[in-house]
């Protein structure tokens, strides 16, 4: 019998590494299409990526330099439409399958959805954005495999927050120790944490060097059957098998 009854992903830097190449590239020509002089390199993108939500990262950005930036132009509804587009483009990277699976996340949503546990994507991703990168890396006939995408602004608290987790929680009759986040930031963490489920993080090219000391768990990533080890970076007593991570590993964490 299952222990664990939830698997949530993050969807960016969880299921794939979708900001530095991805989100960070849709961005730049978002600005380029709306004549805005402004492009964000790896190291400024470093700094912004620590914002949950792309339209919160594009305000903080643009009221940094009102000279450049007038706040009359640069208002909620003018971001909102550079945001539309930036997911358009952002979209269209995914469907020429640009952006794959991290290692091991196809393998464990299987393993999961075999075993007739919940999967959930939690994310400020937008909704059309998490749907596109599971299709196009799951197929269209797989996408029943998750129960429910929260995404977007379906809450009004971001993370570190814990509001988006605890919605899955009172929505599905879940308690907090039932659930299994993985993330891969620490605002991510702790807003898992402090929904009071456990966290398996899986830090990605803008996160390696953040503080994971409250996790139950980090590893370089999931790891698959038959490829080099995983590297575990916290947790290795609580871990069986260093190749990669399996449910039956999970349910041994709860």
């Amino acid at each position: 019998m299952e222990k664990i009854k939830a698997l949530i992903f993050d969807c960016d830097g969880v299921l794939a590494e979708t900001e530095r190449d991805g989100h960070r590239v849709a961005y730049n020509q978002a600005f380029k299409e709306y004549g805005i002089d402004a492009e964000w390199d790896t190291l400024e993108y470093a700094k912004l990526v620590k914002i949950s939500g792309g339209k919160e990262r594009m305000k903080a950005y643009f009221s940094e330099d009102t000279a450049r930036f007038p706040i009359e132009q640069f208002n909620d509804e003018y971001i909102q439409k550079l945001y539309e587009c930036k997911t358009s483009i952002f979209i269209d990277m995914l469907m020429s399958n640009k952006l794959q699976f991290r290692t091991g996340i196809k393998r464990i949503i299987k393993e999961a959805y075999d075993r007739k546990i919940l999967l959930f994507v939690c994310s400020t991703s937008h909704l059309n954005s998490v749907r596109s990168l599971l299709k196009v890396n799951l197929g269209e006939e797989n996408m029943d495999y998750f129960t429910e995408l929260f995404c977007g602004d379906i809450v009004k608290r971001k993370k570190p927050s814990p509001e988006i987790y605890n919605l899955v929680k009172s929505k599905y009759g879940l308690k907090g120790s039932d659930c299994i986040v993985i993330e891969d930031s620490r605002n991510g963490l702790l807003a898992a944490k402090r929904a009071g489920m456990h966290c398996i993080v899986t830090p990605s090219f803008y996160t390696i060097d953040e503080d994971f000391s409250e996790a139950d768990v980090v590893v370089s990533c999931l790891g698959d059957p038959n490829t080099s080890k995983i590297r575990i970076i916290k947790g290795s007593n609580l871990i069986k098998d260093a190749e990669y991570i399996s449910i039956d590993d999970l349910n041994f964490i709860l």
